[in-house]
C-alpha cells in the first residue's frame, strides 16, 4: 500500500508498505532448479520540504525483512541549495546495510548431487555495507556560458561466512559446509569444500568472495555557445578505483585509499 500527500506548507511525503508471499523462482539459482523464496515485508518513508524554496531538504528511509533470510535498511538525505537564480548545488549522502543468508556464490558440477540435477548451487551469508554520495553543481554564468559538475564517491564492502548449498528444489533447505560430515577450509585466499567428507563426492574450491570496492567518478562540463546554434564543450572526466582491505569497512581509511588511488583523467 502507498500513502502520499502534500501539507499546506507544500511539504510532501510518501509512505509505502509492501508484503510479498512465498514464491518459487529460478532467479536465486541463476536459471537452475526452482528455489523457495520466503515471505517478507519492506517499508519506506520519504519527506521533502517545499521545492520552490532556495533550500530544499529531502529525507528517505526504508527497510526490508525476510524472517530467517534477510534484514536490511537504507537511508539517504538530499540537500539542494539555490543561492541565486543561476546557481544550483545538491548533495545527497546515502547508506545501506544488508544481511542476507542466501547470497549467490556459484554453480559447481557434481554428478553425485542428484537432488539438484548433477550440480551444487552454492550460497553464503553476506554482511554488506554501502556508503555513497552524489554531488551536483549547475552554474549558469550567462545564457551562452554554463558549467555542470558531478561527483560520486562510492564504497561497497561485503564479508561472507556460513557457506552452504541448496539441498533440494522447491524448498528453503540448505546444507551448511563444515557440518554433518562435510568439511570447509579457507587458506591462501580460496575456500575448499568436501561436501561429504569420506563419501564419493569430489571436493571443489572457489575464491574468497569478500570485497571492498571503492570508486570515485566525476565529470565537469563547460558549455559555451559562441554563436547562435554553434556550441563548444570542454569535458573533464576522472575515474578512480581501489579494492584493498576486502571484507572490512573503515570509513576514514577507505576514503583515504579512494582519494589516493590511481585514476584515469579524460579530457575532451
Amino acid at each position: 500500500g502507498i500513502v502520499q500527500g502534500m501539507f499546506r506548507n507544500f511539504w510532501n511525503f510518501n509512505v509505502e508498505l509492501v508484503y510479498f508471499p512465498e514464491t518459487l523462482n529460478n532467479r536465486l539459482t541463476r536459471g537452475g532448479p526452482m528455489a523457495l523464496s520466503l515471505a517478507g515485508t519492506n517499508a519506506s518513508f520519504m519527506l521533502a520540504t517545499d521545492s520552490r524554496k532556495s533550500f530544499v531538504l529531502e529525507g528517505f528511509g526504508g527497510f526490508e525483512r525476510i524472517p530467517g533470510d534477510m534484514d536490511g535498511w537504507n537511508a539517504n538525505v538530499a540537500v539542494r541549495l539555490k543561492p541565486s537564480d543561476n546557481i544550483s548545488l545538491s548533495v545527497g549522502p546515502q547508506c545501506m546495510v544488508l544481511s542476507n543468508e542466501t547470497q549467490w556464490i556459484g554453480r559447481f558440477v557434481d554428478p553425485v548431487k542428484t537432488s539438484t540435477y548433477g550440480s551444487r548451487y552454492v550460497f553464503g551469508h553476506i554482511d554488506q555495507k554501502v556508503v555513497s554520495a552524489e554531488v551536483r553543481l549547475n552554474w549558469t554564468f550567462t545564457p551562452q556560458l554554463s558549467l555542470q559538475a558531478y561527483l560520486q564517491p562510492f564504497i561497497a564492502v561485503g564479508a561472507y561466512d556460513r557457506f552452504k548449498e541448496l539441498d533440494r528444489p522447491r524448498a528453503y533447505a540448505y546444507n551448511t559446509f563444515g557440518e554433518n560430515g562435510s568439511t570447509f577450509v579457507q587458506a591462501g585466499g580460496r575456500a575448499t569444500v568436501d561436501p561429504d567428507g569420506e563419501g564419493p563426492a569430489a571436493p571443489f574450491s572457489f575464491g574468497n568472495p569478500d570485497f571492498n570496492m571503492k570508486s570515485l567518478r566525476g565529470t565537469v562540463v563547460l558549455r559555451w555557445e559562441y554563436r547562435p546554434g554553434s556550441l563548444f564543450y570542454f569535458v573533464w572526466t576522472q575515474n578512480r578505483a581501489a579494492y584493498t582491505n576486502p571484507g572490512t569497512l573503515r570509513l576514514q581509511r577507505d576514503l583515504a585509499d579512494l582519494f589516493t588511488a590511481p585514476g584515469d583523467n579524460i579530457f575532451m
